[in-house]
This record gives C-alpha cells, structure tokens and sequence, in this order.
C-alpha cells in the first residue's frame, strides 16, 4: 500500500503565496495537497520534476470558451499552459440564453466580436440549451481537461430579451468600430 496517490519530487516550488521559491517534494491524497518538503513514503506515481516549476494551477478569468466547451473536451490553449480553471462569459459574448430562432444572430455577434469564423460555429455548436440553466446543463454532462465557470454573457441575454433588434445594435458598423478601439 502507498503512502500517498502522487509525490512530485525536487522541482521549484512556488506556492503562491509569495514565499521565496525553494526545491522540495510535493504529495497529494485524495485530491489535496498532503505534505511540501522532504517528503518520505511512496506514492502509486511519482513524478521527477528537478529543473522544473512546481505552481498552483491558474485561472483565467476572461476566455472565449463558450463555443468550444461545447464540442471539445480540451480547452486548448490555456489548458496546456498551466491553467486548470477558466471563467467564459464575462466579455459580454456568449450563447446562452438563446431562443432556436435567434442561433444566427449570436453567431454573428460572436463572428463580429471575436473574429471566429461562422462555419466553426455553425458547424459546431449543438444548440442543445436554451435558457442558461440548459447550457449549463449541456457544460456539466461533458468532461474537460480544466474546471469551467460560465457568467451569462450580456449580449445574449439581450438577443434573448429583445430578439432581432438586439442583434442589429451590436452588429451595427458603428458599434463595431466603438469595440474595436477598445479591443
């Protein structure tokens, strides 16, 4: 039997608190942080991390996910890059809440706001929501590589309200100029 699920042993570590970096081991169990420094015991994995940095995960706090998280179960970049939890929603584009007649209008939206191309929206969302609960909903029935928060994004809650003439507001040349300078 194991002492512990994994021990990372002698990388730099840096807690995140704003302690001094320092070379130790790290062990997990069950899930948690059980012991920094000279760690003794075994582990069912353990990993040789001398010469490389030991960190908490970070969390991006402002991502374009909303689409992705959808149809891919990696969220690439970010996850590949350290971070293991991002927050979508908060830049005001989104997906949800959203009426089945209003698809085009936040696709639009998105194309316009974020340069993603409509076919990779088209051909990729499963439009299997309507109400944010549902997105959620659709979030949570997936597995990702990262942990994924959602904020309800503005401009869909808007479509969703006010239908087409939302979409014609953000989608007007001089709205898209007025984003563009603060881009």
């Amino acid at each position: 039997m194991t002492d512990y699920d994994l021990i990372i042993r002698g990388g730099t570590v840096h807690d995140g608190l704003g302690s001094a970096a320092r070379v130790a081991d790290l062990a997990v169990k069950d899930g948690l942080i059980a012991a920094i420094g000279a760690v003794t015991g075994s582990a069912s994995e353990e990993i040789d991390a001398r010469g490389l940095l030991v960190t908490p995960g970070f969390v991006d706090v402002h991502t374009h996910y909303d689409g992705q998280a959808t149809w891919e179960n990696r969220l690439v970049p970010s996850s590949g890059h350290g971070v293991t939890s991002v927050v979508m929603g908060n830049c005001g584009v989104g997906f949800a809440p959203c009426r089945p007649g209003q698809h085009d209008i936040l696709v639009k939206v998105m194309e316009g706001v974020e340069d993603v191309p409509e076919v990779v929206m088209t051909e990729g969302l499963p439009w299997n929501w309507e109400t944010f609960p549902d997105y959620l909903d659709a979030l949570q029935a997936r597995e990702f590589d990262i942990d994924v928060a959602a904020q309800l994004p503005h401009s869909a809650l808007r479509v969703f309200v006010m239908g087409e003439r939302a979409g014609r507001c953000a989608l007007s040349p001089r709205r898209r100029s007025g984003l563009a300078r603060w881009a």
